[in-house]
This record gives structure tokens, sequence and C-alpha cells, in this order.
């Protein structure tokens, strides 16, 4: 059963019927059902919550990737990456297991060979 008050306060936060129901580990028809039965007349402000919410994740990815590109950081934290045979530097999730959300993945290596 569904918390009405929990899938308001998340709706309310920007979050759509796919992101309340994986965090409430419930299904994502019954979420969007609950949303259309009981919270239709509150869509505007939903709407405005998610572009406040997108603009939020956008400015700290600026944030984050304005100080030092992907490859820099890459290059210089070398001991957490490891290199495969193609050319890619990739994390080594043996050594690093966890890491932060801005950590860069993957650099693809842009000079290999494609046959």
């Amino acid at each position: 059963m569904l918390d009405k008050e929990i899938v308001r306060s998340f709706y309310l936060h920007g979050y759509n019927a796919v992101e309340i129901a994986k965090k409430m580990s419930s299904n994502v028809e019954a979420v969007r059902k609950c949303i259309q039965r009981n919270f239709g007349n509150l869509k505007l402000k939903h709407e405005i919550a998610v572009i406040q919410r997108k603009e939020e994740i956008r400015a700290v990815n600026y944030e984050a990737n304005n100080w030092i590109s992907d490859r820099s950081f890459i290059l210089k934290n070398r001991s957490i990456y490891k290199t495969l045979p193609n050319g890619d530097i990739v994390i080594n999730r043996e050594v690093a297991p966890v890491t932060t959300w801005d950590t860069p993945r993957r650099l693809v290596n842009e000079n290999k060979c494609v046959i």
C-alpha cells in the first residue's frame, strides 16, 4: 500500500512516477495512478519543482566540472583507474569500489585503431 503523503512530498519536490516508485520500492503504475487520482491539482507546482530541480543539478554539474576536466582528473589520479586493451581508461572497481558522483567513470581513447 502506498503512503499518499510520501508520494505527495516526492511529487512536490519534482520527482516523476518512475523515480518515486524506485525510492519507495513499489510498482510504477501504482504510483502513477496515485498521482493521477490524488494530485491532479498540484500539477503546476510539480512542473515548477521539476524545472527548479533540473537547474540545480545543472548548476552543480557545472561547478564540479568547472575547475578540472575529466581528462586532467584521470591523468592526475591514475591510482584508481586501469587501462583496457583498446586504450580506454576506466575505474578499477577492485581498488575503488565506491566513488563520488562527479568522478569520471571512463576516458575513451581517441587514437584507437578501428578495423
